[in-house]
C-alpha cells in the first residue's frame, strides 16, 4: 500500500498540473467562447496533436485528483476497518480506470488518422 503522504503529494502535484493545463484550455477559448465551439474552430483543434495531449493530461490529472479526493472523503466520513478501506480503494480505482478509458477513447477516436 502506498503511504498516505505520497498519495497527498501526488494530489497536490496533479492540482498544480491542472491549473496549468486547464489554464491553457480556457485561454484557447479566449476571447469568444461561442466562436471557439463552432464547428470550424473545433475541426481545426482536432488536427492539433499538442491540444490532444493537453486534453489527455487534463483527463489523467483530473481523474487522479478527483478519485484521490473521493477516497479521502469516503474514508474520513465512514470510519471502517481494513475491509472497508480495501473496498473503497478498489471502488475508486475501478471508477478512475473507467473515467480514464472513456476519456482517452473520446480524445483518441476524434484524432484523424
Amino acid at each position: 500500500m502506498v503511504a498516505k503522504s505520497t498519495l497527498m503529494k501526488w494530489h497536490y502535484i496533479t492540482g498544480l498540473i491542472m491549473i496549468v493545463v486547464v489554464g491553457i484550455h480556457i485561454a484557447y477559448r479566449w476571447p469568444s467562447y461561442d466562436v471557439s465551439i463552432s464547428w470550424p474552430a473545433v475541426e481545426s483543434q482536432i488536427g492539433m496533436a499538442w491540444y490532444d495531449i493537453v486534453l489527455l493530461i487534463i483527463i489523467y490529472a483530473a481523474s487522479y485528483h478527483a478519485m484521490n479526493g473521493l477516497r479521502t472523503i469516503m474514508l474520513e466520513l465512514f470510519h471502517g476497518g481494513k475491509a472497508f478501506t480495501t473496498f473503497v480503494d478498489v471502488l475508486v480505482i475501478a471508477l478512475g480506470l473507467l473515467v480514464v478509458i472513456v476519456g482517452t477513447y473520446t480524445v483518441v477516436s476524434i484524432i484523424p488518422l
